[in-house]
């Protein structure tokens, strides 16, 4: 379903195209883009014109318009989902660690800036934490070696087994995905 999104929303601005251009531009190969193609004209939402003896024109077809705009609610629900469990996820375990520190941990994103820190800030927003972004290690560190009245109010976020493995031994961590 959202390769299908994927080469629509291609057609919608490029209709004078290529499958190798529209492959370049979603990512998918050649011959997913063919098989895509292919299935998209069988179910009547994309319609071939022959512009010449070579060249095709795609042509979304007013189902096609409807498929997409489906596509695309289905992926805006399903996003807002996962913020919402995320947003659960981040929420019981900062609870959990309050409860065994007796005070609300200083949240500590650290990983990748890509669309789960998004997620975990639009987060940290809706539970109203106090938090700080870090993506490199030694900003981590610096952080962690900083902090005038020791680590047990610390509590770092992660999403991705290397930067686990990254976090100062005496802080307390959480992979955010092994918690949903």
């Amino acid at each position: 379903m959202q390769r299908e999104y994927e080469v629509l929303t291609h057609l919608l601005h490029n209709d004078r195209t290529s499958q190798r251009k529209i492959a370049l531009g979603t990512g998918l190969s050649v011959g997913t883009v063919n098989f895509l193609i292919k299935r998209m004209v069988r179910k009547g939402l994309v319609k071939l014109e022959r512009v010449n003896g070579k060249t095709l024109r795609y042509v979304i077809t007013p189902k096609g318009m409807t498929e997409k705009t489906r596509l695309a609610c289905r992926y805006l629900i399903s996003s807002y989902q996962h913020i919402a469990t995320i947003t659960e996820a981040l929420g019981n375990v900062v609870s959990r660690q309050a409860a065994v520190h007796g005070t609300t941990p200083q949240v500590v994103l650290y990983g990748t800036h890509n669309e789960i820190m998004d997620i975990l800030r639009i987060a940290a927003g809706a539970l109203r934490l106090q938090h700080t972004e870090f993506s490199e290690p030694e900003d981590l560190f610096a952080y962690v070696a900083g902090r005038p009245n020791g680590n047990t109010d610390l509590l770092v976020v992660t999403w991705a087994v290397e930067d686990d493995q990254r976090v100062p031994p005496d802080v307390s961590r959480v992979n955010i995905l092994n918690c949903i």
